[in-house]
């Protein structure tokens, strides 16, 4: 049995953000969904090495 898909069904519940991007993210492959995890995670690398270089500079 296939999950339903609320859209398709006609219910009137919208889809909100949470299954888009689960929608979104299980339509890549699984070297494409690790792609952008590593991209989530430079980034989340940057910010603190941004943040920490911030705290440093203060007088």
């Amino acid at each position: 049995m296939e999950p339903r898909d609320p859209a398709v069904a006609g219910d009137s519940c919208e889809l909100d953000g949470d299954n888009s991007l689960i929608r979104w993210m299980m339509g890549l492959s699984p070297a494409e969904r690790l792609q952008v995890l590593q991209g989530f995670v430079d980034s989340i690398g940057e910010l603190s090495r941004d943040q920490s270089a911030a705290i440093q500079r203060r007088p």
